[in-house]
């Protein structure tokens, strides 16, 4: 393997990380970690109990993830790192903490900050690659408006799902409730999303290798 494919795995963590950061509000922390064979060593005893009948692959990104969240924890003076799986696959933060994690294949992220300076947040992580068309209609409803997006355009539907996995994670700490797609109505024009419980949240994403989606409420 020659020095540039080497080095290709470390610019694209870099490029998310900042593309990840570009979105994130000025009190919420974010980070993104490669997901690695041994990554499942970064789960606490707690955590690994939570997650103790995934597969080998899923509990190296959920190790990646947890990687990641330890060292936001850390930096908002947090005393138990521990983020375990909650019943509905939800991640269990620590008091007064709110947050969210993805990952893809390649790439584990999370976003994290205290209660006073966000209420909640969702973070998703996607290939930049077209939803499957088969996915299209189930995605991308009459009551989402794209802008300047074609649902045409290759990655639209992609962005869109994004956007709603985002806003869904935002939105299940507050209400507890499942929601499908469309039970989430995404404007990108004007970066907002509702659900039926009335509540609305700011979504941004951006497009470089990956696609990254945010949503929050203050």
């Amino acid at each position: 393997m020659d020095v540039e494919s080497q080095n290709a795995p470390c610019r694209l963590e870099s490029a998310v990380a900042e593309a990840l950061n570009g979105l994130a509000l000025p009190r919420l922390l974010a980070g993104c970690r490669r997901i690695r064979d041994g990554d499942a060593q970064f789960l606490l005893p707690a955590e690994s109990a939570s997650i103790a009948k995934r597969e080998h692959k899923a509990r190296a990104a959920s190790g990646a993830g947890r990687r990641v969240v330890h060292e936001l924890l850390q930096r908002l003076g947090c005393a138990d790192l521990a983020v375990t799986r909650g019943r509905m696959g939800d991640p269990v933060w620590p008091p007064d903490i709110v947050g969210s994690i993805a990952h893809d294949d390649e790439l584990a992220v999370a976003v994290a900050a205290r209660t006073d300076a966000v209420r909640s947040v969702g973070v998703d992580i996607e290939p930049a690659l077209p939803l499957p068309p088969d996915l299209l209609p189930i995605v991308i409803t009459p009551q989402d408006r794209l802008g300047d997006l074609d649902p045409l355009l290759d990655l639209a539907g992609r962005i869109l799902f994004a956007a709603k996995e985002a806003t869904y994670k935002a939105s299940f700490p507050l209400d507890g409730r499942v929601l499908g797609f469309e039970d989430i109505a995404v404007d990108l024009e004007t970066g907002e999303a509702a659900t039926p419980s009335g509540r609305r949240f700011m979504v941004g994403f951006t497009v470089t290798s990956k696609i990254l989606a945010l949503a929050y409420t203050a």
